[in-house]
């Protein structure tokens, strides 16, 4: 196809619906749904729509575009064999199945992720997906390659100990990309029509496995990036530094999330939550622009959210906690069962906390501690659920499920 024939498509209006789940915690990656009517209640007989069985290794989440349902895999013996799986969302039965061979191996990878840890990310008219390989692919909704490119060959291979994690951000007609390991760490902000770089931004950073978030400040959009020792704000458009907040520790897993005016970034364990003030200043802001800071106990994997005026964590041995957004004051801290992995998921007045072991606890939003329900699969679950159109999308060790009532 030709460079100029494809971006007048990409310039047409794209295909999103309203209740899609397109990327890494949800539209605005934040991991909070307005959707109502989410499901509360299931079991390996109860309110599963449906489930598929997976192959590969892979802990993506699922993301939803309309009628259609996009997971990453990797595997053979080196786990350089990659996949991109489309599902029908009515029955899940598979609509199509691309392979790639990857360009490079990590030093290292997360087993039960393979080289398919990053979440992909859709517009509603072409599917972007990251691998630990290094390789960057753009498929049309048919499964065919649009542009693919090795970031390995060109920037030398991902040197992280657990692998690549960071799932690409798109934000209108740019694809975000953090790589931070013991290499040279950078930001790419990438051309979605062509692949082509926009810009690259060097980073002082080590290994990390956070994603990066897009925030609208003083009506400018820019990247918020968690990393080693610090929160960073780049221009969207440039890739040029605009502010730092130390007090990050050295290696960052947690995804950023911003509310209203603020950020709020955690890392590693017995560390601390940052909330950061967002007014469009410039500079180091570490003595300026913490709102406040509060003890997180061991979060070291789980993202958090923001959901009305609470933020939500879960440490990875399973407490949960709730604290004031405006001033970091403990609301309380419980017990769940279990060690956990993925990300909270908030909706419909409810916090769902999803273990290792396969069990979603779903729990009131609020003020006061209350177990809604408990929900186990017999599978473990890594990957952080999706939600769209009232559905719950899991993807287990073995099974893809569909909930609904």
């Amino acid at each position: 196809m030709h460079r100029s024939t494809l971006a007048l498509i990409f310039l047409l209006p794209t295909a999103v619906y309203a209740a899609d789940w397109p990327a890494w915690r949800g539209p605005d990656g934040t991991g909070v749904t307005a959707e109502t009517n989410l499901p509360t209640h299931w079991s390996p007989t109860q309110n599963v729509r449906w489930k598929v069985p997976l192959s590969g290794a892979g802990v993506s989440a699922p993301v939803v575009s309309g009628d259609r349902i996009f997971l990453t895999a990797s595997d053979g013996r080196l786990n350089d064999r990659l996949h991109v799986f489309c599902y029908q969302r009515a029955d899940g039965r598979q609509l199509w199945h691309a392979r790639f061979f990857g360009t490079a191996l990590s030093d290292g990878q997360f087993p039960p992720g393979g080289m398919a840890v990053p979440t992909p990310v859709t517009d509603g008219q072409y599917l972007y997906a990251l691998f630990g390989t290094g390789d960057l692919v753009c498929l049309d909704m048919q499964g065919k390659p649009v542009w693919v490119r090795s970031l390995a060959a060109e920037y030398g291979p991902f040197r992280n100990r657990w692998g690549m994690a960071a799932s690409p951000l798109l934000v209108d007609d740019l694809l975000v990309v953090q790589v931070d390991h013991w290499g040279r760490s950078y930001l790419l902000g990438i051309e979605a029509h062509t692949g082509a770089n926009r810009w690259k931004t060097d980073r002082d950073a080590s290994v990390n496995w956070t994603s990066p978030v897009v925030a609208t400040v003083q009506g400018r959009k820019q990247v918020i990036t968690s990393g080693t020792y610090r929160v960073n704000g780049y221009d969207l458009e440039t890739g040029a530094e605009l502010w730092s907040v130390t007090g990050m520790q050295m290696q960052c897993i947690p995804t950023p999330v911003v509310q209203g005016d603020k950020a709020y970034a955690v890392s590693g364990r017995e560390h601390f939550t940052l909330a950061i003030r967002l007014d469009g200043s410039k500079g180091d802001l570490t003595r300026t622009h913490v709102a406040w800071k509060a003890r997180a106990g061991a979060t070291y994997i789980c993202s958090p959210v923001c959901y009305g005026k609470h933020y939500y964590f879960v440490e990875d041995t399973g407490w949960g906690n709730c604290l004031d957004t405006a001033t970091g004051k403990r609301v309380w801290r419980e017990r769940m069962d279990g060690n956990f992995r993925a990300s909270l998921l908030a909706g419909d007045g409810k916090i769902y906390f999803t273990s290792l072991e396969g069990v979603v606890t779903v729990v009131r939003a609020g003020d006061k501690f209350e177990v809604l329900a408990r929900n186990e699969l017999e599978e473990s679950i890594v990957a952080t659920p999706a939600v769209s159109d009232g559905q719950l999308f899991i993807r287990g060790a073995k099974h893809l499920y569909c909930i609904r009532p």
